[in-house]
């Protein structure tokens, strides 16, 4: 039934090397006639920073009507399964193959592109794994996944017009008068030929200088009308560009920091560092050669046409040198688009490396692993030159190619123009004024061709830069949603959450809790049991939990984001400074407060000291991540803010742990009277900061094993019990 579509198998591309698994089942389902699902089919399995397993694969394909099973087999049965099928690949990667023979294996890799290897050589890289997909009448009929389907397309298509259509109609009379300016432009172009014959065939033949002086006059004319429209064309491109860049980026970049934790939680750092480098890439097509290229290849036509009108025999011969130009062009681009592809993800690779060599830099010296660190980034590095060097290869090949066919066309245009003229058929000015029209006519194929290398190249960001605007965003919209009134009533019935379907157990398993306002609740538990999780629901970065969480009787998915972050406060385990000066990071916690309102939070830290030992106070710069300050001064920093603002709910996830005792003691006293009435949620290791705590919940597993109070909890000798005789002992 879909034997044909072999050849043309669709090809998607992986936007980040962990969702090569869920692209590659995109594929098949594009395979049988569906639209590219790939952003779903991720956000269904909740695909992680790890990826996905070959089990989630399975259950999510056969979710929607696929039967699916698993095989570790050899070679040589590989054409008993149904195709197209998924392998596993070069180690934690998945691919498609489509095509298998005796000899050879067609494969789509979601990094890469469609290629095909041998026997041989994919048996080096394959462990004989395969999740063989088999389709059901039920994928033809999923309601669900069709409705996807059409909000997938129309979201892509949504883009489109948002965030490129839209930059090009405001600037609509803009664009018009460029291309008009270029148009003319092409037109005096077409004048230089015609006055080249005149001159030869008219005016020296017949000895005429009035009509020498007159073309002078008219090529003086059209040379600066060329020159002052190329200087005023580009001048506007120049601007359109520039507005086109600041309001894109700045809409890119808005939509980057309302996405969802999620989409965080599963991209490593060096992608997003690598995305913004290829943003940069765009100010490339924003420049007025490509206009011009594209006018160029529009009047390629026009140009033959007047070659016809010459002679036939010409414009024969050059319409099929233009005609193999292109062909050889068009037939070269999907293999250098594969290697920018793959390039690209070698490049990721090597920033990573890079990245977690300098994060951990100080590790790295005390472990004494300089070298080791050093070689595993020069072999990535060697490795990505390489595929640099492959492409660069593939480029000079494919333009000594049409380089060749470019001289040699013009040799042959030459020498049969020369024919013709000495026979009789055209006249020496008609010759010199062809020769001079496909010079034109092969610059433009050859500059419309370098377009072509620099489009593949662009397309590849462009991509990039698409799989995140079609991401959803945290929705903050006011439509349907509950305001949130103080003071605040937290409720947890029935809640489960995992972070990724891959994992065996909950996080948090079947929670239920009821916190009054202004309660001080501790949390106690050990590593890993849930507690950081559980504040993380309770501060909305993850709404894809089961059961309800209750704000006031408003289910918390139904409530504003933003204004859920600024009634419940947070101080986390890892404190994040921003590059900038003390005051700066201190002010995000009110953006409105007077200096002396920043400096008697300060003091409330215990920060005061500090800062009147530095000579800038307040704006001493502190370094990205708070990089110049100790890990309690950093805390220090983070109740600073914390004092600045006024939340209904404070969350202290272990925010006392980087201080000494007397310092800890003195400023969760601060903390206490600071918010006096306000629910405090505290998790705690050190637990003799949790004694006056109305409730403690004890954690294990993501269950809620033991709840009350410090006395009452001590009384019952179970887990808090054990807890508190381990820190006392310890």
């Amino acid at each position: 039934m879909f034997k044909d579509k072999i050849k043309g198998f669709p090809y998607i591309q992986q936007p980040s090397e962990n969702e090569c698994g869920t692209t590659c089942l995109a594929m098949i389902f594009k395979y049988y006639g569906y639209y590219d699902v790939r952003t779903f089919l991720s956000q269904k399995a909740q695909v992680n920073i790890e990826g996905i397993d070959l089990y989630t694969l399975s259950e999510l394909a056969e979710g929607f009507g696929f039967e699916s099973d698993g095989y570790q087999i050899h070679y040589d049965n590989l054409p008993d399964i149904t195709l197209p099928c998924i392998a596993h690949y070069r180690g934690n990667h998945f691919v498609v193959i489509y095509k298998v023979s005796s000899t050879q294996v067609w494969i789509a890799d979601p990094a890469i592109g469609r290629y095909t290897e041998s026997k041989k050589e994919f048996q080096s890289h394959w462990n004989g794994i395969i999740l063989a997909l088999e389709p059901t009448t039920e994928i033809f009929q999923h309601n669900e996944l069709t409705e996807l389907a059409d909000i997938v397309r129309k979201k892509r298509q949504d883009i489109i017009s948002r965030f490129y259509l839209s930059h090009f109609r405001s600037a609509k009379k803009l664009l018009l008068q460029v291309l008009a300016a270029t148009l003319f432009l092409q037109l005096l172009g077409l004048a230089l030929p015609f006055f080249t014959q005149t001159i030869i065939d008219q005016a020296l033949v017949n000895d005429n200088k009035k009509l020498l002086y007159a073309i002078l006059a008219g090529m003086v004319t059209v040379f600066f009308s060329q020159v002052l429209i190329t200087y005023g064309r580009n001048i506007l491109v120049i601007q359109f560009a520039v507005t086109f860049e600041r309001n894109f980026f700045s809409r890119f970049f808005d939509h980057f920091m309302r996405l969802k934790q999620s989409y965080f939680d599963r991209h490593r750092r060096e992608s997003f560092i690598t995305l913004f480098q290829e943003n940069l890439k765009v100010r490339q097509a924003l420049n007025p050669t490509i206009l011009e290229g594209v006018i160029d290849f529009a009047f390629v036509g026009t140009y033959l046409a007047a070659l016809y009108y010459y002679s036939l025999t010409i414009g024969l011969v050059a319409t099929a040198f233009a005609v193999l130009y292109l062909l050889l062009t068009v037939i070269f681009f999907p293999k250098l688009r594969d290697l920018e592809n793959l390039v690209f993800a070698e490049n990721i690779e090597t920033m990573g490396q890079f990245l977690d060599t300098l994060l951990g830099i100080q590790t790295v010296r005390l472990l004494g692993i300089e070298k080791i660190k050093f070689w595993r980034w020069k072999n990535k590095y060697t490795r990505a030159l390489n595929k640099v060097l492959e492409t660069e290869k593939l480029y000079i090949n494919v333009s000594t190619l049409l380089d060749g066919i470019y001289y040699l066309s013009q040799a042959a245009i030459y020498w049969l123009g020369a024919y013709l003229a000495f026979s009789g058929t055209i006249t020496i000015g008609a010759y010199i004024a062809i020769i001079t029209i496909y010079v034109i006519v092969i610059n433009a194929l050859k500059r419309v061709t370098q377009l072509g290398f620099m489009f593949t190249d662009l397309s590849v960001s462009f991509e990039r830069l698409n799989d995140v605007l079609i991401e959803d965003e945290v929705d903050n919209s006011l439509e349907n949603k509950v305001m949130l009134t103080e003071p605040i009533h937290m409720r947890l019935e029935n809640v489960y959450f995992k972070y990724h379907p891959q994992q065996e157990h909950y996080a948090l398993d079947n929670i239920n809790l009821d916190i009054p306002p202004g309660q001080f609740v501790g949390v106690v538990g050990r590593n890993g049991s849930g507690k950081t999780t559980l504040v993380r629901l309770l501060t909305k970065l993850y709404d894809d939990y089961e059961g309800k969480i209750l704000f006031n009787q408003c289910e918390l998915r139904n409530t504003v984001s933003s204004q859920v972050h600024k009634k419940v406060a947070i101080i986390p385990q890892d404190i994040y400074l921003f590059d900038g000066t003390l005051r700066e990071n201190i002010i995000y916690g009110n953006m409105e407060a007077t200096d002396e309102e920043v400096l008697e939070a300060v003091a409330w830290a215990e920060l005061l000291d500090f800062v009147e030992d530095q000579y800038l106070r307040l704006n001493v710069r502190i370094g990205q991540g708070g990089i110049g300050l100790s890990g309690g001064q950093r805390l220090k920093v983070a109740f600073a803010r914390l004092f600045l603002s006024n939340p209904d709910v404070i969350i202290l996830d272990e925010a006392s742990s980087a201080l000494d005792m007397e310092t800890e003691k003195v400023i969760m006293s601060r903390l206490m009277e600071r918010f006096k009435g306000k629910t405090i949620l505290s998790i705690a290791h050190r637990l003799h900061t949790l004694k006056t705590a109305d409730t403690i919940l004890v954690i294990d597993k993501g269950a809620i094993v033991e709840q009350g109070s410090h006395q009452q909890l001590l009384a019952r000798q179970g887990q808090y019990h054990n807890l508190v005789n381990t820190y006392i002992n310890y």
